[in-house]
């Protein structure tokens, strides 16, 4: 078992003084809040990659309707990709508003 007085001095220096302060609760709050924006901001990476890779594609196709197909698909994926991002924004906002809570950064009171 860990001694209570060194466990406290354990810190993650990357992560800022603010995580340092949570409970394990409120930790867990503040770790999912900041992997979906991750996802998010991936999403949101893939979704210009493939919209210029399948614009790429359409551009280079000279003609072939398989590619053109294939880059039409390529660019859809990607709008869908997109609605979806959009949409969990949207179901964020809207719990948000309906619960008076930031779920996207969420701030517990101290039970110390």
């Amino acid at each position: 078992m860990i001694n209570q007085i060194f466990a406290a001095e354990i810190v993650n220096e990357a992560l800022g003084e603010k995580v340092q302060q949570l409970t394990p609760a409120t930790g867990l709050a503040f770790y999912v809040a900041i992997l979906w924006r991750s996802v998010v901001t991936l999403g949101g990476v893939a979704f210009i990659v493939f919209l210029i890779w399948g614009g790429i594609e359409w551009l280079t196709a000279g003609g072939d309707k398989g590619r053109i197909e294939t880059a039409q698909k390529m660019i859809s994926n990607a709008l869908i990709g997109l609605t979806i991002l959009i949409g969990s924004y949207a179901i964020a906002f809207f719990i948000q508003g309906a619960f008076k809570i930031n779920i996207l950064a969420p701030v517990f009171p101290n039970n110390l």
